[in-house]
């Protein structure tokens, strides 16, 4: 077995400094802590684990004891769980207990205790057991605990959701389909959220007339009993308690019975994408396991925060779940989420033809769109057109064009949308019902233009920070970018620092760096040039106008942005990327220290050949005044249909389907597709992006302004300035005192 002497042996150092290192303490040399790190290497050294908790006394991990890992519920507590107490800096052991096996549970606990873990959350099987484990002699909890799911019948923290509205919201559901004939489905009811169910179910069914068989299974009895079920004339339908239940029931009637099943209903965790084979009455389980995580944590560091503030070291205070301060938390219920709530279904069978721009987004339009005309019969053509090419089209759309929906990005409504859209209102007088469901921030960027409402935001995004958490985070470069700049190293705050990093992460200039370029540049066309120029812009200033609202390109703030920019021309590939979708693909190549990008983009960074996937940090573009981006989707000035249109646009932009087009790359407007945590496990850049909108400023003109601004025609100007200064053909003075000439001649005082 290696030892720390082996290893300052192999490295040419002393013992304290290997254990410095190894233990990531200590003033260390760059160059020693890779002399130790490459030696421990070498040597295949397995750092002992037990032996840092026998001196921590305790370890920094948590666990989670769960019935099976088999059930789609506690997959998602699971992953949530674990992912919100990693990124707080805990690791996660899981534990199963055998398809709720007492003796398992016990032996669970045990473990647990014995491996110093910090806390447990547990859907138990028997905390409403005789002889129960998580409590001490005095019936206090014996550990940091979170149950979840089962409801103990002691006072201690508790997450889950409202079983007996979910049994009650069924059975009336039931009482709607007018059944005579059910049978009810549910795992034992000793089991509080099963007992809960069942009582919700039965209070609603009592007096109904409606027959209904209750059959109470398990894991191991459930083919059986469902056999039985089917054993004389099949019910009308089926409720179930549990998704699992469900699959069985499903499986058995495919393989032994013929004709169409009975029509099964259940509870089941949130499913992202369409799944038609049950009506599905859903819980968040990934929220469930995040809130786990938190209350979790936060009881574990509310003990440690009242020891450190005590002189004295007494008894450990006894856990309840008052006084740890966690209340029964009950999670709202998702309920039936209906995937065509409200849609238009018309006579006409015509299809509708969509115009939209070129990005993941539209390619998931694309792909959902065949379950609209699934469920309406309506074909709906998806034209997909460049930024230049869709920008032609509709400075060119007249009375005779064919589209019906128009994808506009959100600085073009203020110019297009009273010459090519329709307003909204127009057609459906309620329309601002609907728009509560949206996330805060968007709706007077994304919808309003000069009052009324136009459109509805479809793929709001932010341009934020994309780096390379594994670089940013490595002791050798850490310490490396201390030793030359006096700083610590972290994600930059201006475009100083960002230039800096840049600087250091570039192998010209530091060869061992391991990756070519410290960032992207993403200067394609003049629109796109000026976009990236104005993520500097607006670091500096709140919005595009001053405070006499006059738009000066040429002031001091603004050539010092473009500097900015050009400086980073030598920390930069020199074939720079052309659009967004090349930033994406050139940084998942992992040759790049960092990017700035817009976020319905960023799901190309987990594309099937990223070299970065799990190693992608995130945060705001520096200043934290970040550019939007995306777009909204309208109807056409022209369309014959306007109310078709109108119900596609209003179905695309809604929840359950705007987050299945997340989860599929593109990005949601509806609020609650961010508290879907399979969606931010999968992109949890996404929260920050959300939360971006509220702190983007960057208006064009002043709030009081009725006049459009052509945001194509500005982005041309400032982007051609950009791009003559960095080609070096003019100096940034000069660029930005041409453009300003061309913008005062082009843009009218009265526009502001």
């Amino acid at each position: 077995m290696t030892t720390i002497k082996d290893i300052a042996r192999a490295a040419g150092v002393a013992q304290g400094t290997v254990s410095n290192v190894l233990n990531g303490k200590g003033n260390v040399s760059s160059e020693k802590i890779r002399q130790v790190m490459d030696a421990a290497a070498a040597l295949g050294y397995v750092p002992n684990e037990r032996a840092k908790l026998l001196r921590k006394g305790r370890s920094n991990t948590l666990a989670v004891i769960l019935p099976n890992i088999r059930s789609k519920q506690y997959i998602d507590f699971y992953l949530s769980f674990k992912a919100y107490a990693e990124n707080h800096g805990y690791s996660v052991s899981q534990y199963l207990t055998s398809d709720d096996n007492r003796e398992a549970e016990y032996a669970a606990i045990q473990e647990v205790r014995s491996s110093m873990a910090q806390g447990m959350a547990t859907v138990s099987c028997c905390s409403f057991a005789g002889a129960n484990p998580y409590l001490d002699e005095q019936g206090m909890l014996a550990d940091h605990v979170v149950f979840a799911e089962r409801r103990p019948p002691f006072s201690a923290p508790y997450v889950g959701f409202d079983y007996h509205r979910a049994g009650s919201e069924l059975a009336l559901r039931a009482l709607e389909r007018g059944f005579s004939n059910l049978c009810l489905l549910t795992g034992s009811l000793q089991l509080p959220n099963e007992s809960d169910f069942y009582n919700g179910f039965m209070g609603v069914m009592g007096s109904s007339g409606c027959r209904v068989n209750h059959i109470q299974t398990d894991p191991y009895r459930k083919l059986q009993n469902i056999m039985q079920m089917f054993g004389n004339a099949a019910p009308q339908a089926i409720f179930i308690s549990n998704y699992g239940f469900a699959e069985s029931v499903k499986d058995i009637w495919n393989t032994f019975y013929s004709g169409d099943s009975p029509e099964i209903y259940t509870v089941s965790p949130m499913f992202t994408m369409p799944e038609n084979d049950f009506q599905k009455y859903e819980l968040n389980y990934r929220q469930l396991g995040k809130i786990a995580a938190e209350c979790l944590i936060r009881d574990i560091s509310e003990e440690k925060a009242k020891k450190s503030g005590s002189e004295e070291i007494g008894e450990p205070q006894q856990r309840t779940g008052q006084a740890s301060g966690h209340p029964c938390l009950l999670l709202e219920n998702s309920g039936f989420r209906d995937w065509f709530a409200g849609i238009l279904i018309p006579s006409s069978k015509e299809p509708l033809n969509v115009l939209t721009l070129d990005s993941p987004s539209a390619y998931t339009m694309r792909n959902l769109s065949r379950i609209y005309t699934k469920k309406t019969g309506i074909p709906v053509n998806i034209t997909i057109y460049s930024y230049e090419e869709i920008y032609e089209a509709f400075n060119h759309m007249r009375h005779d064009s064919v589209f019906d929906v128009l994808r506009l990005d959100v600085t073009w409504l203020s110019w297009f949308a009273d010459k090519i859209l329709q307003p909204l209102d127009q057609i459906d007088p309620d329309i601002s019902s609907c728009l509560d469901t949206f996330l805060d921030g968007t709706i007077n960027q994304y919808s309003i233009v000069r009052g009324r409402v136009y459109a509805l935001p479809s793929t709001p995004s932010v341009q934020l920070l994309y780096y390379r958490k594994d670089l940013f985070e490595s002791p050798i470069y850490r310490r490396m970018y201390h030793e030359t700049y006096r700083q610590e190293l972290r994600p930059p705050q201006d475009f100083r620092e960002f230039n800096q990093i840049a600087g250091f992460f570039t192998k010209a200039r530091t060869p061992s760096s391991p990756v070519e370029y410290g960032a992207t540049m993403t200067l394609g066309s003049t629109g796109v040039a000026g976009s990236e120029y104005l993520a500097r812009l607006f670091s500096h200033q709140e919005n595009l106008y001053n405070e006499d609202c006059r738009v000066t390109l040429n002031s001091p703030a603004a050539i010092g942005s473009l500097k900015e920019l050009i400086a980073l021309k030598e920390y930069s590939d020199p074939k720079y990327c052309s659009w967004w979708t090349n930033t994406a693909t050139t940084f998942a190549g992992g040759n790049v220290a960092m990017a700035i990008l817009y976020s319905n983009y960023a799901s190309d960074l987990l594309s099937h050949s990223s070299r970065v996937a799990g190693n992608i940090g995130y945060a705001m573009t520096p200043g934290s005044n970040p550019v939007i981006g995306g777009g909204s989707l309208g109807v056409a000035k022209y369309t014959k249909r306007p109310e078709d249109a109108l119900s596609f646009i209003k179905w695309m932009c809604s929840e359950p389907v705007a987050s299945a087009a997340t989860l599929l790359g593109s990005v949601s407007p509806c609020r609650k597709s961010y508290d879907n945590y399979e969606i931010l496990n999968t992109f949890p850049w996404l929260n920050l992006a959300k939360d971006g909108f509220g702190l983007a400023h960057g208006r064009r003109t002043p709030e009081f302004s009725t006049q459009p601004f052509d945001e194509r025609s500005f982005l041309s100007i400032i982007g051609m300035a950009v791009k003559n200064a960095y080609s070096q053909v003019m100096t940034p003075e000069d660029a930005l005192n041409y453009a300003q000439k061309l913008y005062d001649e082009q843009f009218s005082r009265t526009n502001i």
